[in-house]
């Protein structure tokens, strides 16, 4: 899997699947998520909460990985990964845990191209190089079916310190 890091809107990222923050109570009210609803992705939020009432359950778990179809967005799929708690803390094995259950799921999907921003970052409390740390752990397995991963991030700072943590520069 070839590993490219981005700055730019993950949302234009050309790919297969788009995974995406989410929070516990699956309500895109912002980062990537508010973003798909102000293209017009309604209905991506009513099949986030559909998910909810049909599993019973108030709110989806830390780690759990939520796939819709894809709204407004060129890609097939959206998996809503919730890298955070209830109170949006995380960890940067959360964080790990919760990219290698997206990967999992794209390769399920059949996905050669994988786009994603930082998870649990934005309004989780990670920093860019924990983010990272998470991300270099979760990409060691190989993840055969997928050609390229692309991390989007806003900035080319954010950019530099995953690279750098990556040892990609």
């Amino acid at each position: 899997m070839n590993l490219h890091i981005k700055t730019g809107d993950v949302l234009d990222e050309p790919c297969d699947v788009l995974i995406c923050s989410a929070n516990p109570q699956l309500n895109m009210s912002g980062g990537v998520n508010g973003a798909i609803v102000l293209r017009g992705g309604q209905d991506v939020q009513e099949e986030l909460w559909a998910f909810l009432r049909g599993s019973g359950q108030p709110h989806a778990q830390p780690g759990s990985v939520v796939r819709t179809g894809p709204g407004p967005l060129r890609a097939k799929h959206i998996l809503h990964a919730v890298a955070v708690d209830a109170f949006y803390g995380s960890s940067i094995e959360l964080v790990r845990h919760t990219i290698e259950t997206a990967l999992k799921q794209a390769q399920e999907l059949g996905a050669a191209t994988v786009a994603m921003p930082s998870l649990a970052t934005g309004y989780g409390p990670l920093s860019m190089e924990q983010f990272a740390q998470a991300l270099s752990a979760a990409v060691q397995p190989e993840w055969p079916g997928i050609e390229q991963l692309s991390v989007v991030v806003r900035s080319e700072e954010n950019a530099e310190i995953i690279m750098r943590v990556l040892a990609l520069q």
